[in-house]
């Protein structure tokens, strides 16, 4: 992967992210919505895969980061937008970022 490559992955998983949020949002009923999911066998295996794919987004941003305070504003993010917060933070480090492995590992290199 080069890293324009990953510059332009974070603003296309934001920009998704935020339509789909808006969709969500225009279309009201969160919490009936979270009901049907929940009730649904396939809605529950859906927000497993949700959460651990954001857990390792979190790891990964905190163990990049090396600090919690750092990092605590993003698991924040992550857990109130999910992949829209992840998006942006990709987007934030590609920017800061000289090269791949910067990108992946943060100042550890």
């Amino acid at each position: 992967m080069q890293l324009r490559t990953a510059r332009a992955i974070g603003p296309v998983v934001a920009i998704i992210m935020l339509a789909a949020i808006a969709y969500g949002m225009a279309s009201g009923g969160f919490v009936e919505g979270l009901r049907v999911v929940v009730g649904d066998a396939w809605g529950r295996v859906t927000l497993a895969d949700l959460a651990s794919g954001l857990l390792v987004a979190g790891v990964w941003i905190g163990w990049r980061e090396a600090s919690v305070a750092r990092a605590a504003p993003w698991w924040l993010g992550l857990i109130l937008t999910g992949n829209l917060a992840l998006g942006i933070y990709l987007m934030w480090a590609a920017r800061s970022s000289q090269s791949v492995q910067q990108l992946l590992v943060g100042e550890r290199t």
